[in-house]
């Protein structure tokens, strides 16, 4: 086979692979979020993982990871940023050597003020891919996740 034959094929399966193409995706969508949060003076993710703690309520860092799939580091290293910012409080768990995390008055202060511009964001996505395709891709990236 021609050297050439096998780059083009190979050319046409990477088009078609999971990893380039959520990566491609997810750095899209972290883009058009990070300018969302940018005016505010935290990222796409730092808002995240805010949410993550409202939704959750006292969890330990361990368990809000699992539950959005974060990796442990990551929050970690968001949840330290939140935490010098203000934005976060923690303290030792009851049992385990885990922490617990809760929003402070000005990270309260702060989602509250950013979340008409999040559903915003929202709405412009939607608006972008249409509600069919909106709703499709939120659906079939939980289905990914959950493999």
């Amino acid at each position: 086979m021609h050297i050439h034959t096998i780059y083009v094929a190979m050319r046409d399966d990477f088009s078609l692979c999971m990893v380039s193409n959520t990566r491609m995706a997810a750095r899209a969508i972290t883009r058009r979020y990070d300018a969302f949060a940018r005016p505010f003076g935290i990222t796409s993710t730092q808002f995240s993982v805010m949410g993550l703690i409202v939704a959750s309520g006292e969890r330990n860092v361990s368990e809000l990871a699992e539950a959005r799939g974060f990796e442990r580091t990551t929050l970690t290293r968001n949840l330290d940023r939140l935490e010098k910012m203000g934005l976060i409080a923690s303290q030792p768990a009851d049992h385990g050597n885990g922490r617990i995390c809760s929003l402070t008055d000005k990270g309260r202060a702060l989602v509250d003020e950013m979340l008409p511009r999040w559903r915003q964001a929202q709405a412009d996505v939607r608006a972008e891919l249409g509600l069919d395709n909106f709703s499709d891709t939120i659906n079939t990236l939980q289905r990914i996740a959950a493999l």
